[in-house]
C-alpha cells in the first residue's frame, strides 16, 4: 500500500460492462485510501453510470470521437490531466494506449496491465495472466488493484463476499419509471418481464423467433406482462419480436433509451429496476441488472461466460457447448451457431429454474 496518496486516477473508458465490473475494485481503493479524491476517466456514455457512487468523487470525460477529436483539443485535454496532480494512476482498460495515458497524467505511481507496447510508461505493471474461462472479470479488476490496498481489506477470503457491483438510482429516478409503468395499468403484483433484445454485436444476438415464443410462454404460463426495451438502432428488432408473438407486448419504448443520450442509461436501469425478470443477451444492461441484483436469464453466445456472467447470485446463463468457445471473433465459419441455434428450450429451463429459486 502505498503512502500519502491524495489523488487517484482510475482509467475506465470503455463498455458498460466493464466499468461496473470495475466498481468493486474502485471500492477497494476507496476503503484502502478513505481520504483520497478519486477521479473516474470515462467515455461519455458511461458517466451516468457513476452518478450516486460513494466511492467516486469526480468524473472526467473524456470524447475521443467527439468533443477531444481534434488533435488541440485532445492535447488541451492531456494537459488538464497533466496539471491535477494524481499521485497514483490504474489503468483498468487492457489497451496499451492508455497505460501512456497514465504516463502523461505524471502520477508517481502508475499501476496497469503489462504490454509490450509502451512497456515502461508503468511503474507496477501486473503480468498475471488467466486462463479462458476461468475468472470473472470482478476478481481479475480486484486482482489489479490488491497488491497496492491495505492488506487486511484485499484479502483474497474477503474480495467476492465485501465488493458487489456498484449502480445507485435516485428516489425521483425510481418514482419516474413506476409512473411510467403505471401508464400500462401495471402494479406491483403484476409480474413485469422486459426483454432487451440487443447487444454490442450481430454475434451476441439471440433470434427474434426464440424471444417471441419466450415471451408468448411467459405470457400464457405467468400471465407475464412483457415490456421491450431497446435502442433507437434497434427499433426494427423490437418490432420483428413484436408482429412473431400471437400475444400483444406494451407499446415499445421507442426513444426511452438512446444509447448516445447521456440521461439514458439511468431511465434504462430505473425501468430494468421494476421488472421482476430481467430477460437479455450478453449486453451492458445485463450487468445493470445484475448490479441492481434483479433476476437474470442472460443468453451466451462466443463470449466467455465465465468471465463475463452477470454478477448476481439471482442469474441464469443459457448458452450452447462449442468446441470453438470462446471466441471473440466477429466472423465465424460456423454462422454463430452457438448463439442462433440455441433451443428454445434452454432459455425456458433457465427462466423456470430462476423463477423456483425465486419463490
Amino acid at each position: 500500500m502505498f503512502r500519502d496518496i491524495k489523488k487517484i486516477l482510475i482509467l475506465r473508458p470503455d463498455g458498460i460492462g466493464d466499468l461496473l465490473n470495475s466498481t468493486p475494485a474502485i471500492s477497494l481503493l476507496r476503503k484502502s485510501y478513505p481520504d483520497a479524491h478519486i477521479t473516474v476517466f470515462v467515455r461519455p456514455l458511461n458517466a451516468e453510470i457513476l452518478i450516486g457512487n460513494p466511492d467516486v468523487d469526480e468524473v472526467l470525460i473524456y470524447d475521443r470521437m467527439g468533443k477531444h477529436k481534434r488533435l488541440l483539443e485532445r492535447l488541451k485535454f492531456f494537459h488538464r490531466l497533466w496539471k491535477a496532480g494524481y499521485d497514483l494512476a490504474v489503468v483498468m482498460y487492457t489497451a496499451s494506449w492508455y497505460n501512456l495515458l497514465a504516463y502523461v497524467s505524471g502520477a508517481k505511481y502508475r499501476v496497469g496491465r503489462y504490454q509490450k507496447r509502451f512497456k515502461s510508461t508503468l511503474t507496477h505493471p501486473s503480468r498475471q495472466t488467466y486462463a479462458k474461462g476461468t475468472v470473472h472479470e470482478v476478481e481479475r479488476n480486484l486482482d489489479l488493484v490488491r497488491r497496492i490496498c491495505d492488506d487486511e481489506i484485499a484479502s483474497p477470503s474477503q474480495k467476492t463476499k465485501s465488493f458487489d457491483l456498484v449502480l445507485n438510482l435516485s428516489v425521483e429516478e425510481n418514482q419516474w419509471a413506476y409512473d411510467f409503468i403505471q401508464k400500462f395499468s401495471i402494479s406491483e403484483d403484476d409480474f413485469l418481464v422486459c426483454i432487451h433484445p440487443g447487444g454490442s454485436s450481430f454475434d451476441k444476438l439471440w433470434t427474434e423467433d426464440g424471444y417471441a415464443q419466450i415471451a408468448d410462454r411467459l405470457v400464457n404460463k405467468f400471465g407475464a406482462k412483457i415490456l421491450m426495451l431497446h435502442g433507437p438502432s434497434e427499433a426494427k428488432l423490437a418490432i420483428d419480436i413484436q408482429q412473431r408473438m400471437t400475444h400483444d407486448v406494451i407499446p415499445d419504448t421507442i426513444g426511452m433509451f438512446h444509447i448516445y443520450a447521456p440521461e439514458s442509461l439511468r431511465q434504462l436501469a430505473a425501468l430494468i429496476n421494476c421488472c421482476k425478470l430481467f430477460i437479455c443477451n450478453d449486453s451492458g444492461p445485463m450487468h445493470i441488472a445484475a448490479a441492481l441484483n434483479v433476476p437474470i436469464v442472460a443468453i451466451f453466445g462466443p463470449t466467455d461466460h465465465v468471465r463475463w456472467a452477470p454478477r448476481s447470485p439471482n442469474a441464469q446463463i443459457a448458452r450452447r457447448d462449442m468446441p470453438c468457445w470462446p471466441c471473440s471473433a466477429h466472423k465465424c465459419k460456423n454462422n454463430f451457431e452457438c448463439t442462433k441455434l440455441l433451443p428454445v428450450e434452454t432459455v425456458w429451463e433457465k427462466i423456470e429454474t430462476l423463477l423456483k429459486f425465486e419463490t
